[in-house]
Parts: C-alpha cells; sequence; structure tokens
C-alpha cells in the first residue's frame, strides 16, 4: 500500500505544515479505486482478465462476492514487475473488446498501468472518447482528465482536439487543462497561447480564466499572455485576465505596473475594479506609478480617481499634494473627491485646531533636577513649617506668617550696610572699647605742651 511522506518535526514529532495545496490529479493515477477485485489472489488476476476463466469467487468485507472478467480487469494495476507485459496485453484486449462493459473497466485501469508500459494505450484513450457509448465516452473522459497531467506529451493532441468540440467535452478537456496548470504550466501555456489567437469567444474566456492559475510560474510567455488578453476586444476575455493581476503584484510586482496601464483605464468597471486591487499592492513610489498615479487621477471613473488621488500624499510632499489639489479641485464633481482635496489643500500647521497646530512643535525637554540642588527642597521640608506654623498659632504666638493663595508676598527686607558691619553686639562693644581708648590718647596729646619750633 502506498503512503505519503509526512515530514516532521525532530524535536516535536509533529507534522510539518506548508501552504503549498496537494495535487491531487497525480495521486489519482497512482492509485486504483478499491473493490472486491482487490480479493482476487495475484495468480488468477490474469486468467481472470484475459477470459481464461469465467469467474472467481472471493470473500469481500464478510460476504462472498462472483467476480467476472470486468472485475479481473480492474485488478491488473495490482501486477508489477516481469509479470506486466501480460497485464498490459490483458489490458489491450479489453480496451477493443466490443463489450463496453469490458472498455469501461479498461479505461478505469488505463491511468495506472500506463506507468509501467503507454505503448497503444493513450491511441485507444483517443479512440474511445469518440466511442457510440455513452458509458464508454463518459469512463474516456474521466480518464483524460487523470492522465493529462501526468502524460502531458502523450495527451496533447487529444486535449486540444477535446477543447473544440462541443459543450460538455470542451467542459472536461478545459478541467483537464485547469489540472495540467498545477504540474505543468509550460505546456498549459502553449494550449493557452493557441486559445487566445481563436476567433471563438468562449474558447479565448476560458482560457483567460486560467491564467490566475499560472501567476507563480515566472514565465515570459504567461506575462505576454495577460497582456495580450488585457487588450481583447471581448470584456470577458478582460475580466479573466484582469483576475491575475492582484496575484501577479506579489510574484512580479514589475511586470504588473505593465500591465497595470492597460487595466486601469479600461471601460469596464469590473476590470478596473480587480485593476484597483493590484494597483494598492505595488510600490507607488516608482516612476512608472507616479505616471499612473498623475493620470489616474483624471480619470472618469470616481473610483479610480479616488484611488490615485488617496496616493498623491504618499508620492509627493505636502506642498507638491496642496499644488496638485489645487489643480485638480476646479474640475472636480464628486462630494466626497472635492472633500479630499480640500483636506489636501489645508496646512493644518497653519489653519489647524489647537491640537492640529501642536502636532508640528517640538516637544519640551524635560527637567529633572538634581538630588540635592537648591531649587529640590529637602524631603518633610513643607510639612515641617506646615507643623510649625499652626503650633505656634495654637499657641497664641505670633507663628509663621503664610501667603494666600493669589495674593502677592510681602518684599523681602534686605539688610543696610550699616547692619551688615554693626550689627552684631559683641563686634559694636569691641568697637566702643577702642573708641574709649582712642579718646584717653588724644586727651593725653592735648595736655602735653606743644614744643616750638
Amino acid at each position: 500500500m502506498n503512503r505519503d511522506y509526512i515530514a516532521r518535526d525532530p524535536r516535536t514529532g509533529k507534522p510539518l505544515t506548508t501552504r503549498r495545496r496537494k495535487i491531487t490529479a497525480v495521486n489519482l493515477a497512482y492509485t486504483p479505486g478499491d473493490g472486491a477485485w482487490d480479493a482476487i489472489p495475484l495468480d488468477r488476476i490474469l486468467p481472470l482478465a484475459s477470459g481464461e476463466i469465467e469467474a472467481i469467487e472471493v470473500i469481500w468485507k464478510d460476504s462472498p462476492k462472483l467476480l467476472s472478467r470486468s472485475d479481473g480487469i480492474r485488478a491488473l494495476p495490482r501486477i508489477r514487475g516481469g509479470r506486466s507485459e501480460g497485464a498490459h496485453a490483458a489490458l489491450d484486449l479489453a480496451l477493443l473488446d466490443i463489450d463496453p462493459r469490458l472498455r469501461i473497466a479498461g479505461l478505469a485501469s488505463l491511468p495506472f498501468c500506463a506507468l509501467q508500459q503507454t505503448e497503444h494505450v493513450f491511441d485507444h484513450l483517443h479512440e474511445l472518447l469518440d466511442d457510440i457509448d455513452g458509458g464508454v465516452r463518459n469512463a474516456a473522459a474521466k480518464c483524460l482528465v487523470i492522465v493529462a497531467p501526468v502524460f502531458p506529451s502523450a495527451t496533447e493532441d487529444t486535449l486540444r482536439r477535446e477543447l473544440r468540440l462541443d459543450d460538455q467535452r470542451r467542459n472536461t478537456a478545459f478541467e483537464a487543462l485547469k489540472a495540467v496548470s498545477g504540474t505543468w504550466p509550460e505546456v498549459a501555456e502553449l494550449h493557452i497561447d493557441e486559445l487566445i489567437r481563436e476567433e471563438d469567444d468562449d474558447l479565448r474566456a476560458r482560457a483567460a480564466e486560467i491564467l490566475p492559475r499560472l501567476t507563480k510560474h515566472h514565465s515570459a510567455t504567461l506575462w505576454d499572455l495577460i497582456g495580450w488578453c488585457l487588450q481583447d476586444e471581448n470584456v470577458a476575455v478582460r475580466r479573466h485576465a484582469a483576475r491575475s493581476l492582484a496575484p501577479l503584484a506579489t510574484h512580479a510586482p514589475k511586470v504588473a505596473q505593465i500591465a497595470l496601464e492597460f487595466a486601469l483605464f479600461d471601460e469596464d468597471t469590473r476590470v478596473r475594479n480587480h485593476a484597483l486591487r493590484a494597483f494598492k499592492k505595488l510600490d507607488p513610489h516608482s516612476f512608472q506609478m507616479r505616471a499612473i498615479i498623475n493620470d489616474g487621477s483624471k480619470h472618469s471613473d470616481p473610483g479610480v480617481r479616488t484611488a490615485c488621488i488617496n496616493m498623491i500624499p504618499v508620492i509627493m510632499t505636502e506642498a507638491e499634494a496642496r499644488d496638485m489639489a489645487n489643480t485638480l479641485l476646479p474640475q472636480e464633481t464628486d462630494a466626497k473627491i472635492i472633500k479630499i482635496l480640500q483636506d489636501l489643500m489645508k496646512d493644518e500647521s497653519l489653519e489647524g485646531t489647537e491640537a492640529e497646530k501642536n502636532k508640528y512643535l517640538a516637544p519640551a525637554e524635560k527637567i529633572i533636577p538634581e538630588e540635592g540642588s537648591l531649587s529640590m527642597p529637602p524631603p518633610g521640608a513643607f510639612d515641617a513649617v506646615k507643623s510649625l506654623a499652626e503650633g505656634e498659632n495654637a499657641e497664641g504666638g505670633k507663628g509663621v506668617e503664610t501667603t494666600a493663595v493669589g495674593q502677592k508676598p510681602d518684599p523681602v527686607r534686605r539688610p543696610t550696610q550699616d547692619e551688615i558691619y554693626y550689627g552684631d553686639d559683641e563686634f559694636e562693644d569691641e568697637f566702643e572699647d577702642d573708641s574709649e581708648d582712642d579718646s584717653e590718647d588724644d586727651s593725653k596729646d592735648s595736655r602735653e605742651p606743644q614744643s616750638t619750633p
């Protein structure tokens, strides 16, 4: 039994999750359907599938089953190795058998048996798609969807023919082409390149519908296909091609900028809406995007004008944005866009509210006084003064003079120069003693007779 490999984290043992989706078409080709034929012994499969044995009885899900040749043909994928030649011969006979049940059983086993040997089996598939029996045609269509992404070269001509037939077979063929685009994008691009050149509008529209699936594939052919479809005369083709712009902006932004010039100014609203989604994902600072924004701000569609005008403050300075808004405002008729332009013309630093003006002011530096400086009083200083004032007032004393809120304090009286020199009592006493000594000396000098010269 085939089991898919599961990548696990070596530390936790849990499976590692990825965003990549599993391709189920390839798994279907490798995994045949379950049924009672799985209970047939290996040595009895080839005799039953080739018709040597008409029937065989097996136990399937706890009940007996009688199996016929068609069941043996469904069991052919179980045969591998050296006996694959016999299995291929039995399958070849079944696809050519007159009984439609055997042909249907052979188509069910064809995808897996073709992995071991492909000779003639795809030629039978090509023919059975035109079988006279409706059940065989349906089985062949299902087989084509499974094998197309696994064998794109072997089914190329068959798929090319089915894509150009009636609606029912065309639907199946486009389903197979979508499966091919997931595994072989180069092959899908070749088919789309041929289809968009057809005169049938439905063919071109369905081919363009597959383009978004291929945007992860970095191919110059794909970029050309998107550009051609965006210029198609059929609006359905342009709509499907425009759906690829948003994912293309993620994987190839420079190419998306070129394609955006066609889609953003398209006459169809849905095409422009898809283009606007891609427009928001692109870098507006590039030269090409600046040109698109300048042209789009004058577009006839209000949605395009709104998107481009909203980008003006991003790519321009405030002065340039005000000049651009002043140019666009006289010719604008939409009320919402007029409001946007008026806001662009407004200079908040001069005409805004007080809060808006304050945004343009530089914040003042926060000054934190150092500990122990004069501007920072010691902890508890105000509480000590307050308690002292309350205590003296309570005892009837003079207390500390306080100033009421809003009242100017009395000016501080400074000491005079005499008070500075003579204000100290001890200093005054010493000065008085010195003055007495000086007076006595003066009196002595006065009593002494003066000598004549």
